[in-house]
């Protein structure tokens, strides 16, 4: 069975490092030398804060600080599960009104997802209140929170990875599919790297160094999206960096991948 990329290079860094590596459980690995224990849970070292963390994982959230601190950012709303926050208040009276207030000022279609999903993972696109309201309460299902955003028309989607305050890496998803709105890799977008050299480098260095620096964010990887009407605007933005995708494209990005995988390592062992 081929070994998932991230981890292939978790277990080179950690040899290379005189460490050794093993499952706990599930994507728990144990990292040991000597007395010294580190673990890592799936691609979190455990660089960020628990809140920044919790921040960055939840697009509304995130979305809110962006536009307090004047960072151009795509709306994200909020939605709260009737049950789960009836002790605040009555949330389908909340949600109704908030609803009729985002349709007066977007226009159809809208985006809805989950304000804690990843990976394009229960992402609709609606075109009628109806469906709208179908598909919140679908996603009410097993999700406490939800949030909906305007629709964009993408010209580009750039993922920027930032450590210690300096961006690492910044690449270009490339849609394959024409039908498929979502740049998600896992959906079969492609990578190409934006070399410093490009003219739209320095604004996507820049717009995802004050992203960071604003949600307190050590290590973290900052979509952002370039649209005719808006220009530059952060999408989200994530705390677990995931370069698996980009690293198993071909052995350049691989070893990309490694080198920046391997500054968290050596943070996270410190």
């Amino acid at each position: 069975m081929k070994q998932p990329v991230f981890y292939k290079i978790l277990l080179e860094i950690a040899k290379e490092n005189g460490f050794k590596a093993r499952r706990v459980i599930d994507n728990v690995f144990e990292l040991k030398k000597g007395n010294k224990k580190v673990y890592i849970r799936g691609k979190n070292f455990g660089i960020n804060s628990s809140v920044a963390g919790k921040l960055a994982a939840n697009k509304g959230q995130t979305y809110m600080i962006l536009k307090q601190n004047e960072i151009p950012a795509v709306p994200h709303f909020g939605f709260y599960h009737p049950e789960t926050y009836a002790e605040f208040g009555d949330q389908k009276k909340r949600n109704r009104k908030r609803i009729d207030a985002i349709l007066k000022r977007e226009k159809w279609p809208l985006v809805i997802k989950p304000a804690e999903g990843s990976s394009g993972k229960g992402v609709e696109l609606v075109s009628r209140k109806r469906d709208l309201r179908n598909v919140m309460n679908k996603l009410f299902i097993r999700e406490d929170e939800v949030v909906l955003s305007p629709f964009r028309v993408i010209e580009h989607e750039y993922r920027a990875v930032v450590f210690n305050g300096k961006v690492e890496l910044i690449f270009d998803k490339k849609r394959n599919d024409k039908d498929e709105f979502r740049h998600n890799l896992c959906f079969g977008a492609k990578t190409e790297i934006v070399s410093q050299e490009d003219k739209v480098y320095k604004k996507l260095s820049n717009l995802a160094k004050r992203t960071a620096k604003i949600l307190g964010l050590e290590f973290v990887s900052v979509d952002i999206i370039e649209t005719e009407e808006f220009g530059l605007e952060i999408l989200e933005v994530n705390s677990i960096v995931s370069l698996s995708y980009f690293g198993s494209e071909s052995p350049e990005k691989y070893k990309i991948a490694k080198e920046i995988y391997k500054k968290a390592f050596k943070k996270a062992i410190k």
